[in-house]
């Protein structure tokens, strides 16, 4: 859906097209600039290519695999 880079500020760019989200242009006292920047990123590829919502990882999960140490 995107990928993430430093030049040389931390931004979000999409696969598809040129869109950009700069993680410091969002607020910070509305909470982590960087889940802001990706649910940005998120609405952006929903709206302009049609993309799925990512699936969440649900909040009471097991052990998938076990350490061999």
């Amino acid at each position: 859906m995107y990928k993430i880079g430093r030049v040389p500020k931390l931004i979000l760019t999409c696969k598809n097209c040129a869109h950009i989200e700069y993680v410091s242009e969002f607020n910070i006292t509305l909470g982590n600039q960087r889940t802001q920047a990706a649910r940005a990123m998120q609405v952006h590829a929903r709206d302009q290519h049609n993309a799925a919502p990512l699936k969440s990882i649900p909040k009471n999960y097991g052990v998938i695999a076990k350490s061999q140490w």
